[in-house]
């Protein structure tokens, strides 16, 4: 008996074709439209379509995430589908699979996939991307393995997987871990599964949050803008292990002196944040102020975390928990 996969679109390049008079890429496509495209889709899963937007990727952000996520919990709670595929822009696909793997409730199979080639061009991705999404959501290996992403025949832990080429299909790697699997022939062949982790639940979430990335030099005054700007939180992308300049540091301090809740991540896309160092500047100077460490989590899936968590508190003890609990 065949699963029955519901498709949920948001739009992005699986969804676009060129505008003849600027020649470039606008949403054109329809949901119902994506998945008549696939050809065999029929001989692996009943399929039915939601059309949850139609935007570039970039115009998602979390409060469109948030919705989305209850959208899955209720079609899910409602038993209409024995899994989920996403289709998604691969500009932030990372960012929403990653919310999606921290908030759902459900343990139904879901997985995010997209295009890197619009639906008008030649050797469109999309069509087979959809085709291994739902062949990976509707497979029974997949249940209990958190949010996947699926794209030109591998699968990866939505929390790992980032974009490694701007234009190139074959873009998506982890580049830490490698992939969960892969789709071969007629067979869904899993290498190992991803490491468990807390789930988040909030009622709200808190998205001014914001993410500033380290350069050589820095001063510091990005940072004090971000104070006087009244964010909840943010994610500074540090150099190295975890390290920013001096004057960086001094800002960033005096943040945490006025409550706000400030998370380390790294801009090196791989390995994580780690206390190496002691000099003025480094994660381990910065301790005993209630630096949170991101570990290995990129800023922009830590900026979606702190998100989430700020719903649920803005106790730093607590958030601090959460992030050690990734």
């Amino acid at each position: 008996m065949k699963k029955h996969i519901i498709v949920i679109t948001t739009g992005g390049t699986i969804a676009m074709k060129k505008d003849p008079e600027t020649g470039g890429l606008v949403p054109a496509v329809s949901g119902e439209d994506l998945a008549a495209a696939v050809p065999g889709l029929s001989d692996w899963a009943d399929v039915s379509v939601v059309e949850f937007s139609n935007v570039p990727s970039g115009w998602m952000s979390a409060e469109k995430m948030f919705d989305l996520s209850h959208l899955i919990d209720k079609l899910s709670e409602e038993g209409k589908a024995d899994g989920f595929v996403v289709t998604h822009g691969t500009d932030t696909l990372e960012e929403t699979a990653f919310f999606l793997d921290m908030s759902l409730k459900t343990e139904k199979p879901v997985c995010v996939t997209g295009a890197m080639r619009g639906a008008s061009e030649l050797s469109a991705d999309g069509p087979e991307n959809i085709l291994s999404a739902v062949r990976t959501a509707a497979d029974d290996m997949s249940k209990g393995m958190g949010v996947l992403v699926c794209l030109q025949d591998r699968i990866y832990a939505a929390k790992d997987v980032t974009k490694s080429h701007t234009t190139n299909p074959d873009t998506f790697r982890d580049l830490n871990y490698g992939p969960l699997g892969a789709v071969y022939g007629k067979e869904i062949i899993y290498g190992r599964r991803p490491m468990p982790h807390a789930r988040l639940h909030p009622e709200t979430i808190e998205p001014n949050v914001w993410l500033i990335s380290a350069w050589s030099g820095m001063d510091g005054e990005i940072v004090k803008c971000a104070g006087k700007a009244g964010v909840k939180g943010v994610v500074i992308d540090g150099l190295g292990c975890g390290n920013v300049p001096p004057l960086c540091r001094k800002e960033i301090l005096a943040l945490r002196k006025q409550g706000i809740p400030v998370v380390l991540t790294t801009r090196v896309p791989s390995g994580s944040v780690m206390q190496e160092y002691s000099y003025e500047g480094s994660a381990l100077s910065m301790k005993e102020s209630g630096i949170i460490l991101g570990g290995d989590l990129s800023g922009w899936k830590a900026r979606l975390l702190l998100a989430l968590a700020l719903g649920e508190t803005n106790e730093n003890e607590r958030l601090q928990e959460i992030f050690e609990k990734m």
